[in-house]
């Protein structure tokens, strides 16, 4: 298990043009190649920000935090998600007036940036899925008092729930045959064993690692927990296969780091 708060995490800001984007990275690289999952945040301040189409070679989640904008045809708003398959392009992600600031999960380093339609020959076959959905506020839980709810599961494994606890309520997400799972808190406060967990505090668990016990603190939390696909035959679902590609890191054209 790992725990990593939001001051923790390493700033990073790449300049694009004349867009700025930075870069929190929780584990692993931001933005750049590393070995291992990563996770880390994407922050675009100014208003009209845009990422254009593009693809991956990796499974990812996509959760909006701060701000708000549309993925694709997708209104992106807090705290909504997006899951894409490796390969399956998505976009463009274009801000608002406050910006958007969203966390992305994968189980491996993205190999490169595939910017669509001048990637479309690299794309392996048919795009995979697209799921998109949202965590809602729930009324305030009373004390003790916890709610779970499935808001995505595919046959392979992934899977978001949400996680509603009133103060000093307990939880724990059962294990399942897949991926590793990611704890994010969204709101209030929590703890696992002796680590509080803050807004924006995350949670790593690999699969067969026991799982944590969450117990809210005095204003209750709100926990949202992203758990990655099984490995399959499907390309880019099989970190262990993702770890002999050659690798070539490329951002978008035109970007330089600050």
């Amino acid at each position: 298990m790992r725990i990593v708060h939001y001051d923790e995490t390493r700033l990073k800001v790449i300049q694009t043009g004349p867009q700025r984007i930075q870069f929190r990275a929780y584990i692993g690289e931001a933005a750049g190649y590393c070995e291992g999952p990563q996770v880390f945040m994407v922050e675009l301040f100014e208003p009209g920000s845009r990422i254009e189409p593009h693809f991956h070679d990796v499974d990812q989640f996509q959760i909006v935090l701060r701000g708000g904008g549309h993925l694709g045809s997708e209104a992106a708003e807090p705290v909504s998600f997006h899951y894409a398959d490796a390969y399956t392009p998505y976009g463009p992600i274009v801000s608002q007036e406050e910006g958007i600031s969203f966390l992305t999960i994968r189980a491996a380093a993205a190999g490169a940036f595939f910017p669509m339609p001048a990637s479309r020959h690299l794309l392996p076959g048919l795009p995979g899925r697209n799921i998109t959905g949202s965590f809602p506020a729930r009324p305030a839980q009373g004390a003790g008092v916890s709610h779970t709810a499935t808001l995505v599961e595919t046959a392979d494994g992934a899977q978001i729930k949400g996680i509603w606890l009133g103060p000093g309520a307990k939880a724990v997400f059962e294990s399942a045959d897949a991926g590793r799972q990611y704890y994010l808190m969204c709101a209030g406060s929590a703890s696992v064993g002796e680590a509080d967990l803050q807004r924006w505090s995350i949670v790593e668990v690999e699969h067969g690692e026991r799982l944590p016990e969450l117990c809210a603190g005095a204003a209750g939390a709100e926990v949202l927990v992203a758990q990655l696909p099984r490995a399959s035959e499907r390309p880019g679902s099989d970190v262990v296969k993702l770890a002999q590609r050659k690798i070539d890191y490329r951002l978008p054209p035109g970007s330089a780091y600050d």
